[in-house]
C-alpha cells in the first residue's frame, strides 16, 4: 500500500483565510531546562488542510467531535475539473463523473498550484452543483482550494447548502497531482475538539 500525504504543513507563514490569525507557536518547555520539549499554538480551527463540521454554517448543527468517525475513512472519487480564478464547478462538470451515494468527492481544480490571490479568487461549487451532491447523498466534499465556495461568493452558498444537509467539507487539500487513481481510500482525521466548528486534519490517500 502506498500512502500519499494530501496535507498542508502548518507554520507561521501558511496562507490563511482573510480575517483569520496567522498561526503562532510558543516554546512552552525546553529540553535543557525541563528535560522535554513542548509548544503552545494559537490558530483558527480552519487553518491549513481542515474539516468543516455542520455547525460551521448551521446553528445547533453537529460540532466536530459529534461526527461519526466512520465517515473519516472513506471511499473517495477523484474529479479532475480544471478551473481558473473565480470559476464555478457546475452540475454538467459533475455529471461527467460517476458519483455514488456515500462517496467522498475530491475536487481537483488545479488551484493548489496558484500562489497569487490563492485565498481570494479560488474556484468553487455553484449552488446548483452543491444541491446536486446533496441529492446524491455523498459523505463529504473536498477541494484543493481554501473554500468550497468560489472566491467571489460572499454569501458562502455551497457551505450553506452542504453543511446544513449534514455533509462534511474538507478544504486546502494538496498533492492531488500525485494520485493517478480515480478511486482510492481517503483518511481525513480531525482532532476531537469539543464544540468546535472545524479542525485541521491529516488527509491521507491510501493507494
Amino acid at each position: 500500500m502506498k500512502v500519499v500525504d494530501l496535507t498542508m504543513t502548518i507554520s507561521p507563514e501558511i496562507k490563511v483565510f482573510p480575517g483569520s490569525p496567522q498561526p503562532s507557536f510558543l516554546a512552552w518547555s525546553n529540553y535543557d531546562v525541563h528535560g522535554y520539549e513542548s509548544e503552545v499554538m494559537h490558530m483558527s480551527t480552519h487553518t491549513g488542510t481542515h474539516m468543516d463540521a455542520p455547525s460551521h454554517f448551521k446553528a445547533g448543527g453537529k460540532s466536530i467531535e459529534m461526527i461519526n468517525p466512520g465517515r473519516f475513512v472513506t471511499s473517495a472519487v477523484m474529479l479532475r475539473i480544471p478551473k481558473k480564478a473565480n470559476e464555478t464547478i457546475t452540475v454538467p462538470d459533475l455529471k461527467g463523473h460517476k458519483i455514488r451515494k456515500g462517496d467522498t468527492v475530491v475536487l481537483a481544480t488545479g488551484w493548489e498550484q496558484q500562489n497569487q490571490n490563492y485565498m481570494t479568487e479560488n474556484p468553487g461549487l455553484s449552488d446548483k452543483a452543491a444541491d446536486y451532491l446533496v441529492e446524491i447523498g455523498v459523505n463529504a466534499v473536498c477541494i484543493d482550494g481554501p473554500s468550497i465556495d468560489p472566491g467571489f461568493d460572499s454569501k458562502f452558498s455551497a457551505h450553506n447548502i452542504l453543511l446544513p444537509a449534514g455533509m462534511i467539507v474538507v478544504e486546502n487539500l494538496c498533492n492531488l497531482a500525485s494520485i493517478a487513481e480515480k478511486c482510492f481510500t481517503l483518511v481525513i482525521a480531525p482532532l476531537k475538539l469539543s464544540g468546535a466548528s472545524g479542525s485541521p486534519v491529516r488527509a491521507l490517500a491510501l493507494l
